[in-house]
């Protein structure tokens, strides 16, 4: 076979090469495209149902206070026990301790350390109930939100939220059960990497920002 056939065919094959990677090339660039409109026809969808209810639920997790009563009595010692969203039984007990070591104060011939340290129960008490006042008013006026927010547009939720929403707004959900039904710690109150509510708020946002492609 001469030099000029060979070369001939082995440019026929460079050319049929060329053309079959510019095909597979093209077919891809097209599927890839398509794909990219669809995702974008999907977010488009998920925006016009989900971008009010999104609004909504943010503002709603948001009010939820990052800490439980009982993270507060941690500084508390002999303090009460809260569960069961039971916050007045709480503060009442906080109050008749603190009612007990002011009669303790009135004591005869305490020494400074004894009443410095009766002094500094009463403080933690104060400042216990004060914290827990205001949690408390947080709580239920989140609580009573999102129960306004799953009677309203927990329906268009379902219908359009991605999988990984509506599993974080079910880990939300039981974060919070835990943290003011049960009682559990929140972890780390001031810590916002190791406050679990904190921590699962922000996935749950995240969540919802990438499943509107706003991410």
């Amino acid at each position: 076979m001469s030099e000029t056939m060979i070369a001939a065919f082995i440019g026929a094959g460079a050319t049929l090469l060329v053309t079959l990677i510019a095909q597979i090339t093209t077919v891809w660039i097209s599927r890839y495209i398509n794909m990219l409109e669809i995702k974008q026809k999907e977010y488009q969808t998920k925006r016009e149902n989900l971008n009010e209810v999104y609004k909504t639920l943010v503002s709603v997790v948001n009010l939820f206070p990052d800490t439980s009563p009982n993270d507060i009595l941690n500084c508390v010692e002999y303090g009460p026990y809260y569960s069961m969203e039971d916050f007045d039984s709480t503060l009442k007990t906080l109050e008749y301790q603190i009612e007990d070591y002011k009669e303790q104060l009135d004591i005869p011939n305490l020494n400074y350390n004894e009443r410095h340290d009766i002094e500094a129960q009463i403080l933690n008490r104060v400042y216990s109930k004060k914290k827990i006042s205001e949690v408390r008013d947080k709580y239920y006026e989140a609580r009573d939100k999102y129960k306004s927010f799953c009677e309203s547009e927990k329906v268009i939720f379902d219908l359009y939220a991605g999988q990984d929403v509506r599993n974080s707004l079910v880990e939300f959900e039981v974060v919070i059960h835990n943290a003011f039904i049960s009682g559990y710690s929140v972890g780390e109150a001031e810590d916002p990497i190791n406050n679990i509510i904190r921590t699962y708020r922000r996935k749950l946002i995240n969540n919802m920002r990438e499943d509107i492609g706003m991410i």
